[in-house]
């Protein structure tokens, strides 16, 4: 009976590893790929801002977004969100996304699944010795 058991608990345990496995974030190294993913309206769900300084972060401040602030990522590579339509364009590698507003803005890609996708924009500020991030992350699921 405890040969059972422990063949039960060996079973789960690896089913639970192969399932963690195949869940594990992959880069992603394709332009045409992630061009094709993309098209297609998106919901902002969340955005988080983040100011560093020095190394040290700030408290993170959250903005939950309701699903009628639905992005859209159009074939021809266009933006549009409330009404407004900019251009953007893919790096040859697939990990970073430049929108054509104004300032130019240029997005990392953190990650791609299914459903969910996340960019990550980081801005740098030196102010005398201090050096300043400001990192604003948002996720789009659909």
């Amino acid at each position: 009976m405890t040969m059972r058991k422990l063949m039960f608990v060996l079973m789960g345990l690896l089913t639970i590893g192969a399932i963690g496995y195949s869940c594990k974030k992959e880069p992603v190294n394709s332009k045409l790929f992630v061009e094709r993913y993309l098209t297609g309206k998106w919901p902002l769900r969340i955005e988080i801002k983040t100011t560093i300084k020095n190394d040290t972060a700030g408290r993170p401040d959250t903005t939950t977004f309701t699903p009628a602030d639905t992005t859209t990522f159009t074939s021809d590579l266009k933006f549009i969100r409330r009404a407004t339509a900019v251009d953007f364009t893919i790096d040859a590698t697939g990990e970073n996304i430049k929108f054509s507003s104004t300032p130019d803005s240029t997005w990392h890609i953190g990650y791609l699944r299914t459903g969910y996708f996340k960019l990550v924009h980081t801005r740098k500020e030196i102010v005398g010795t201090n050096v300043i991030l400001h990192v604003i992350e948002r996720d789009f699921r659909k």
